[in-house]
């Protein structure tokens, strides 16, 4: 028995100690949420895990990793006024157990989620002592988690807290130092590293993710006839203009010397083609700097899962399909024709 016990906590230190590596390097939230809800849940052998957190600038929950719920619920999950008694758990900074549903029927009706219970452990995270949301496991058998199941859950919610007041810290640096002073959209490495955790989002709650490469027409003619300085307004503007037309969620950066990127989460191929050939009418009907350039753009359109799993992937297919774009003088967007790893 002490063996297996040994084991049993062996096991467990390996595996924290790779979410730990994760966590003191390059922060991938969703990588590290979605480990933790993962093992909590085969070694607790649970119905439900679940991380709830709070959104960014408000205080309304979402749920922001799980397993045992569906991607449709967690979708739709949202708390537009937390309930007084989750409130109270949270600044009480203590565990919720539930051993038995007969016991706190009020608590169950507020903290149940998708799937009825019979038991439920629920513990606060928390990032500068400030409440940031809580970690929730619940079973379909009364007392079903031990003083074992309990501990780990606490250690792992002490790992999640420190990965959101990370994520935290970054999001503020990132909101410094995250525009291209040229264009003002957002630095390639930045828009990369989330478009890495929007995929990561989009493959875990099945959803669909499509992103846009555009390239001024003749850019190099523009440079030659106006200039440096015409051309960096150009392409703020034209940067401006793009951005006007996209959704909060929507992200745009520069890529290359006259090139633009842009995600856009939740859009299926034919959408992003839809979206595309407004953008492109707009661009084409508007002047741009004092000097009333009438421009045209070349654009590759590709997508999550249709044409690649991963960032880099994606962004492979969507060089290929402004190439093939460009070739066609009568086709200025193109949509990626193959798969790419």
């Amino acid at each position: 028995m002490a063996k297996k016990v040994f084991k049993s906590l062996t096991t467990c230190m390996m595996e924290t100690i790779h979410i730990l590596d994760d966590l003191s390097g390059k922060l991938q939230m969703e990588r590290i949420l979605h480990n933790i809800t993962q093992k909590l849940y085969e070694k607790t052998n649970c119905q439900t895990c679940a991380i709830i957190r709070f959104q960014t600038g408000n205080e309304r929950l979402e749920i922001a990793n799980s397993q045992g719920l569906s991607w449709q619920f967690c979708k739709m999950y949202r708390q537009n006024k937390v309930d007084p008694l989750i409130q109270d758990f949270l600044w009480q900074e203590s565990p919720k157990s539930i051993p038995d549903v007969s016991l706190d029927e009020p608590a169950v009706s507020v903290f149940q989620l998708e799937h009825p219970f019979k038991s439920c452990y629920c513990i606060p995270l928390q990032t500068n002592k400030k409440p940031a949301g809580y970690l929730y496991l619940d079973s379909a058998e009364a007392d079903h988690f031990t003083p074992d199941d309990m501990l780990l859950a606490q250690l792992y919610a002490k790992i999640i807290s420190v990965t959101l007041l990370k994520d935290n810290l970054q999001a503020a640096l990132e909101k410094r130092q995250e525009r291209n002073k040229e264009t003002g959209s957002i630095l390639y490495d930045i828009f990369y590293s989330r478009l890495g955790e929007a995929l990561a989002k989009a493959e875990r709650q099945g959803e669909k993710l499509s992103a846009i490469l555009m390239d001024i027409v003749k850019f190099d003619q523009i440079l030659t006839a106006y200039g440096d300085e015409v051309c960096q307004k150009l392409l703020k503007e034209l940067s401006m203009t793009v951005n006007g037309s996209l959704r909060t969620y929507d992200a745009i950066s520069r890529f290359g010397a006259d090139e633009l990127i842009i995600s856009l989460p939740g859009h299926s191929v034919g959408e992003a083609t839809a979206c595309t050939r407004k953008l492109h009418e707009l661009i084409r009907q508007k002047t741009f700097t004092d000097k009333k350039l009438h421009i045209d753009v070349s654009i590759g359109v590709a997508a999550f899962p249709d044409h690649a799993r991963t960032p880099a992937g994606l962004v492979t297919a969507l060089k290929n399909a402004l190439v093939e774009s460009k070739r066609s003088p009568e086709h200025k967007i193109c949509v990626a024709g193959e798969f790419f790893e």
